[in-house]
């Protein structure tokens, strides 16, 4: 709660912005960790540091190649073919959501989901505005299914990275995940027919 109101706060309040809230979070975590709880050692902070810096680099070498990949579909006019074989030349909202939530789950489940936004986004959102579809709630569309494809087997990443911080086998890891599948593939059909939902607070 105390780490919601200070970085909320801070953002709605204008001390900092929503990337400079990422630092003040791990500033936060690291007095709580090693000055109160007393659980991680100091000594260990460079070793922790070290193995952040790998996974990012990991992350933002398959950023460049989705970015680089982007400009190529940009450049051969893919993602236009892509639009009118897809959602034919006037879809409606909803059907421009359904397709979208559809693309964006099933290819977070094979791909990271920061690749899948930085390229599938520049596809859909010409659509979507054609279509009246207001861009807070597509870009909350976008982002539920983009975490939940990447929790769902067989290749979310979220699994392998709950695999390597809990240690546990995969087949463990996903053998419990099905009725919260189910029940967050529920919420996002819930989201898709009633925008009210995502635009009650923008309202």
């Amino acid at each position: 709660m105390v780490s919601q109101l200070l970085l909320l706060g801070g953002i709605y309040k204008g001390y900092f912005t929503p990337v400079e809230a990422s630092g003040i979070s791990v500033l936060y975590a690291l007095i709580l960790e090693v000055l109160i709880y007393r659980t991680i050692p100091i000594k260990k902070i460079p070793g922790i540091a070290l193995s952040t810096g790998l996974v990012t680099s990991a992350v933002f070498i398959l950023v460049a190649g989705g970015q680089l990949f982007t400009w190529v579909l940009g450049y051969a006019q893919i993602p236009q073919q892509i639009t009118e074989a897809v959602l034919g030349s006037d879809p409606s909202a909803l059907y421009v959501l359904i397709i979208v939530s559809v693309f964006f789950f099933i290819g977070c489940m094979f791909v990271d989901p920061i690749v899948v936004i930085l390229i599938l986004t520049p596809i859909f959102v010409p659509a979507a505005q054609a279509a009246g579809v207001d861009l807070i709630h597509l870009g909350i569309i976008v982002t539920f299914q983009a975490a939940l494809g990447s929790a769902t087997p067989p290749f979310g990443v979220d699994i392998f990275t709950a695999s390597a911080v809990f240690k546990k086998p995969y087949w463990e890891v996903i053998k419990s995940t099905p009725p919260y599948i189910a029940m967050l593939l529920a919420i996002g059909a819930l989201l898709i027919f009633f925008p009210e939902l995502s635009l009650m607070l923008v309202d």
